[in-house]
């Protein structure tokens, strides 16, 4: 038999970004729409993937930093690694730069 507790059914993911840390919604429903919002196309997918996990008030945040496109790779890589459940050294070879 298998269990997923009520404990991991209610926890979220963290994301440390200097000395902020920002909850990732990792909820099925939050990935399948940001998959459709990038399909879609016509928003960044920085914008669409930080906004949806992360929430407008951390995107506004993160983009008033104004980082460079390394770092804010960075941070797609790991809020995905989050969502899935993927230590980010696979998750970084799994996703396209």
């Amino acid at each position: 038999m298998y269990t997923i507790d009520s404990e991991r059914m209610k926890s979220r993911p963290e994301l440390r970004l200097g000395d902020r840390v920002f909850a990732v919604d990792d909820r099925l429903s939050v990935f399948e729409q940001m998959n459709r919002r990038i399909r879609e196309g016509g928003d960044s997918e920085f914008e669409v993937i930080i906004g949806m996990a992360l929430g407008a008030e951390a995107l506004a945040a993160i983009l008033e930093m104004d980082l460079g496109y390394a770092v804010m790779r960075d941070i797609v890589v790991n809020i995905l690694a989050a969502i899935q459940g993927l230590p980010e050294d696979e998750a970084r070879a799994r996703f396209r730069s």
